[in-house]
């Protein structure tokens, strides 16, 4: 059976529990094929990032275009893009071949700072992610500490442990935007499950419940949703069918998850 076409655009991660590495292999794992675009080299495990060496915008520019004048992609999941530069060239190149009729969801994780607490977007860069690509996107997925350098005001409250902050987030977020935001509650401490919310511009709103999984590293984990929601808009589901099922299988994944090196990192093949 033809496997629809998934793009990552996104920094490769040394360590294989993030980045592109992780991309890859959940496009596999959820029935996609996957083909990659790279934005950065990073020298990085799990407990951190010791090193990072930006492509050439022009040689991303020959990467985006060799992939997208031979491949009739249906989705574009974007990870790390770290600079000014890049995401104006990725801007770019995605709407030249929108505009030549490539209709492709756009998947954005605003990848910002690493678990390790590591930067990977530059300052002056973000104002051109939300002024470039976020209107262009058919979700996107911040976490928590990426929602406040976003501008999510209420965002502040989930130090209170306030679970409908979370909701309120991501339609503060959407409509200041003008598209679907999903707000990652997971990074909310001392909580029993992990709260998501799908909010639209319209003011409507999707909850996705899991309960948290005790000791277990989450490198890489944000790319695995990201990445699963991407490969399953390119099968046909609805948004919030494509979250539901990602959620599920991410869900699954860290459930299945085995010790690999000095920390437990996830399995990306849980099928």
């Amino acid at each position: 059976m033809e496997k629809p076409v998934v793009v990552t655009i996104a920094g490769s991660d040394s360590g294989g529990g993030a980045g592109i590495q992780a991309d890859l292999k959940t496009f596999n794992s959820t029935g996609s094929f996957g083909a990659s675009v790279i934005t950065c080299l990073t020298a990085q495990n799990p407990d951190g990032v010791t090193g990072i060496l930006e492509v050439d915008p022009d040689f991303l520019e020959k990467q985006l275009v060799a992939v997208f004048s031979y491949f009739p992609v249906k989705a574009v999941k974007t990870g790390m893009l770290f600079s000014e530069s890049l995401i104006r060239t990725v801007s770019r190149i995605l709407k030249e071949y929108r505009s030549k009729g490539q209709n492709f969801d756009l998947v954005l994780d605003p990848v910002m700072v690493a678990t390790s607490g590591a930067k990977l977007l530059q300052d002056e860069a973000i104002q051109s992610l939300i002024s470039e690509l976020i209107p262009m996107a058919s979700v996107i997925t911040p976490n928590l500490d990426e929602a406040k350098i976003l501008g999510a005001a209420e965002i502040s409250k989930i130090e209170a442990m306030e679970s409908g902050a979370v909701e309120s987030g991501a339609v503060e977020l959407s409509k200041k935007f003008g598209v679907p935001v999903l707000l990652k509650g997971g990074h909310i401490k001392n909580s029993k499950d992990a709260l998501d919310v799908l909010g639209i511009p319209n003011g409507n709103t999707f909850q996705y419940s899991k309960p948290f999984v005790q000791d277990f590293n989450p490198h890489g984990t944000g790319c695995t949703y990201s990445s699963a929601i991407a490969s399953y808009l390119a099968q046909g589901s609805s948004l919030p069918e494509s979250v539901k099922k990602a959620r599920d299988f991410l869900h699954s994944a860290i459930l299945q998850s085995y010790q690999a090196g000095k920390t437990k990192t996830l399995n990306h093949n849980p099928i």
